[in-house]
């Protein structure tokens, strides 16, 4: 005798009306595209936020290559001797200082020369 197994689950189809199955798929489309605007102008402010931390970098290397070249010029002789005499007004040996009190008998009407740039 052969028995029947019988069935755990019967599908049956049940019929959604159409305004449900579309609100939905309206509710759904909102609720992504809202998430979409969100991460857009998220995006948009870290990308601002990159932007300013290249701008950084890029004037701090800037920086950090003066501050360089100034610390390999001032290791040199010359200019230990040059701050010495410009700032501090030290002399060499058999050195002698001259004081100019009225440059425009010297330069004329026109003052003192511009100096020159590097």
């Amino acid at each position: 005798m052969a028995r029947k197994r019988p069935a755990l689950y019967k599908l049956r189809y049940k019929q959604v009306p159409a305004i449900v199955v579309i609100a939905a798929v309206v509710a759904v489309v909102a609720v992504f595209s809202v998430i979409n605007i969100n991460l857009d102008r998220d995006i948009n402010r870290l990308n601002a936020l990159v932007e300013q931390g290249n701008a950084l970098v890029l004037e701090k290397q800037k920086e950090a290559a003066m501050l360089l070249d100034t610390l390999q010029i001032s290791s040199t002789d010359g200019y230990i001797a040059n701050q010495a005499r410009t700032q501090y007004g030290y002399l060499a040996p058999g050195e002698i200082r001259f004081v100019i009190t009225n440059p425009e008998a010297l330069y004329g009407p026109e003052g003192a020369p511009a100096p020159a740039q590097p």
